[in-house]
């Protein structure tokens, strides 16, 4: 197999096991209160943007790395 088809594979292959998980976790607790997708949605709620692509500039970023360690 290619590696790229591989990598592909295993991609989906940790995004289904994510998605079982938040819906054991959503149908144990959270069932009787709110839908599954709004679930997911509060719990993801960057689900659209990927990782280290929000937007912010190398010293947006440093500003707020300082504020959190001071």
């Amino acid at each position: 197999m290619p590696f790229a088809d591989g990598c592909e594979l295993v991609c989906h292959a940790s995004d289904a096991e994510e998605e079982d998980r938040l819906f054991l976790r959503w149908a144990i607790m959270y069932q009787s209160s709110m839908g599954f997708e709004e679930f997911k949605l509060e719990l993801l709620p960057n689900q659209g943007v990927p990782e280290g692509r929000d937007g912010k500039s190398a010293a947006e970023i440093l500003k707020d790395v300082k504020g959190i360690i001071g």
